[in-house]
């Protein structure tokens, strides 16, 4: 009866022990320390180990006894065993004492590589010889420790090297191993053994899903040829190509397959709308637009609207043609059109060429013509040089005080330029991680071809005073940072500028709009110097679709009318929504928008909307 009344009393203590112990369990270990005790160690110095100062769970000693034991392994000390764990109590505080059971230490003695192909020989080993264990070993073999990390890390890098010079299954080991022991240390030697497998050539890609691609195209495009030998580093660059084309997505992980000494690139692709069009066409009286003057041109009516129009990929060859014209005033319009085609004569190197052109308040009209040439890189973007000729005229029409004697100037700026784009986006349209950069930069001499504008430069007009060097440099920055599941914040910064001895109001840059300052009206502010810092919030309530809010801040070296510079720091603030549908997606931002010449109010406000159809 006593025994076992005993036992119940010495379970019930146990329990309640242990769920004390449960329930407080953080509260007792952020009071305890740990230390380390060596015994039957026979080396001077002692190992070093770094610690933490706290532990907040059981699990977390645990772990650290694993973690210690793993890392003297490593530091040669191949029979290390905990022996103890003990608990003091010192000032009031728990202290954890593991004792480590160190034993003999191991060495270098010798690693042999003769059985190692002379290329591997050339490329890896004698790059580990000179700085890396290796070099050491040479020098004085006795002192060196074996560590695990050495030979993994030598290992790997033979394997990188035949994975990336046709020999995917390639194999190391350490064979012809010796192990010679004294009374306090432990000596290895072995022998590196390197087994390459067959040599893997490329074959062809194997698209799986609905992506319509042309194949010979899309190997061009990830450079990837039949006969060519076998690269991991091409297959992991291939991944990255195509996270950039906005037409296509894995919808799963891509798979190399091989079959007879071949390469087979298996290709889960997805075909993304990406081609866009956008429309909307009016008729507006033309004696209202001409402020009630006869019609001469034999029709009454005016053509307004605006037209977007971009297709992607309309090939299967990766090719793009972009068409836009806007005209939502009667005396001003604007026309852009643009074309992309990647690949030139099966070629790495990609092509292309726009125009664009701007007609403003029947005061001035600017037309640029462009062609570039580009090479996409998978490791550093994309790398071009392109060519520009920009023309300004005034148009000689003067209709009301606001445009007349408004400081414009008839020249020819022929630039040449360096363009760069990069991007990690994990969506081209929607994205809610990684970042985009677009920068370009151009120099060139700018002339004044006509008497009037050569006027306006010098009483005592000379060749050198109408041919000005000029220079031109645009960049924009996304950065997506995602916040969780549902969320994301986008960070943008732009600068613009340009700078030249003399600057005409037809010459200068144009900021303002959905693009680049919600808020304000497209085009509204003449600039040569521009920056902008905006941050964005996006709720994702389906896949592609968001609410968002949004807030910006530029500085800007702004121009009137009549071409006088001033500073302003316009600031916009604002909301709005964007949801995909069967058609396309649809968006409506309302923004708010205050600077010099336009305070913050309601009247002053704007809301973007549209409906994009893609297909």
């Amino acid at each position: 009866m006593n025994t076992c009344f005993s036992r119940v009393k010495f379970w019930v203590r146990f329990f309640t022990f242990f769920l004390l112990l449960f329930f407080n369990t953080e509260k007792i270990l952020a009071q305890i320390e740990v230390s380390v005790s060596y015994q039957n160690s026979f080396e001077e110095k002692l190992p070093n180990l770094e610690l933490p100062k706290r532990l907040k769970s059981f699990l977390e000693l645990h772990q650290l006894s694993t973690n210690v034991l793993q890392n003297l392994q490593n530091e040669g000390y191949w029979n290390a065993k905990l022996v103890t764990l003990d608990s003091t109590n010192q000032n009031n505080r728990k202290n954890i004492v593991l004792t480590i059971d160190l034993g003999k230490r191991t060495f270098w003695k010798e690693l042999r590589t003769k059985s190692v192909p002379t290329l591997i020989e050339k490329n890896i080993i004698s790059d580990f010889r000179r700085k890396d264990f290796l070099k050491k070993i040479s020098k004085n073999s006795k002192n060196i420790p074996v560590r695990s990390s050495d030979i993994k890390k030598l290992q790997e890098a033979i394997l990188n090297y035949s994975q990336n010079n046709g020999y995917p299954m390639a194999r190391t080991s350490l064979d012809s191993v010796e192990v010679e022991e004294t009374d306090k240390r432990r000596y290895f030697s072995a022998s590196l053994v390197y087994e390459s497998g067959s040599l893997i050539q490329f074959d062809s890609i194997i698209v799986d899903g609905d992506a319509k691609i042309k194949k010979s195209f899309l190997m061009n495009y990830l450079h990837i040829s039949e006969g060519k030998i076998y690269e991991e580093n091409t297959v992991k660059n291939a991944i990255r190509l195509l996270k950039t084309m906005p037409y296509l997505k894995l919808n799963g992980k891509p798979n190399v397959e091989f079959r007879y000494d071949r390469a087979y690139l298996r290709l889960p692709l997805k075909k993304v709308k990406s081609s866009q069009f956008d429309g909307v066409i009016g008729f507006l009286p033309r004696n209202q637009t001409t402020g009630g003057g006869q019609n001469t041109n034999g029709s009454n009516l005016l053509l307004t609207g605006q037209v977007q129009l971009h297709l992607v990929n309309p090939f299967g060859a990766g090719k793009t043609i972009a068409f836009e014209w806007q005209r939502i005033r009667p005396a001003s319009q604007t026309l852009f059109a643009n074309y992309e085609h990647p690949n030139f004569l099966k070629t790495s190197l990609e092509i292309g060429g726009n125009f664009n052109f701007i007609k403003e308040d029947s005061t001035f009209s600017t037309v640029e013509r462009r062609a570039n040439i580009a090479y996409p890189s998978p490791k550093m973007g994309k790398i071009g040089f392109f060519t520009s000729l920009l023309t300004t005229n005034r148009t000689g029409i003067i209709r009301n005080a606001d445009t007349a004697n408004v400081p414009t100037a008839d020249s020819r700026f022929w630039h040449y330029g360096i363009s760069y784009s990069y991007n990690t986006l994990d969506d081209i349209f929607f994205p809610r991680k990684g970042f985009q950069i677009q920068t370009e930069i151009s120099t060139g001499n700018k002339n004044f071809t006509d008497s009037l504008s050569r006027s306006r430069i010098s009483d005592t007009p000379s060749d050198e005073d109408f041919r000005n060097p000029q220079l031109k440099f645009i960049s924009d920055i996304n950065l997506y940072f995602k916040v969780n599941n549902n969320s994301s914040l986008r960070f943008r910064t732009q600068v613009q500028f340009i700078e030249s001895k003399d600057l005409f109001l037809n010459e200068l840059l144009r900021v303002g709009g959905l693009q680049n300052l919600r808020g304000f009206d497209p085009n509204s502010f003449f600039v040569s110097r521009y920056g902008l810092l905006g941050a964005e919030w996006r709720f994702y309530f389906e896949e592609r679709s968001y609410l968002m809010a949004f807030a910006e801040q530029a500085a800007i070296r702004a121009y009137t009318r009549r071409n006088e510079p001033y500073l302003d720091l316009p600031t916009s603030a604002g909301a709005g929504i964007s949801f995909s549908t069967k058609t396309g997606v649809f968006y409506f931002i309302f923004a708010m928008g205050n600077s010099k010449t336009q305070p913050i109010s309601v009247v002053n406000s704007k809301i973007h909307f549209g409906l994009v159809s893609q297909f």
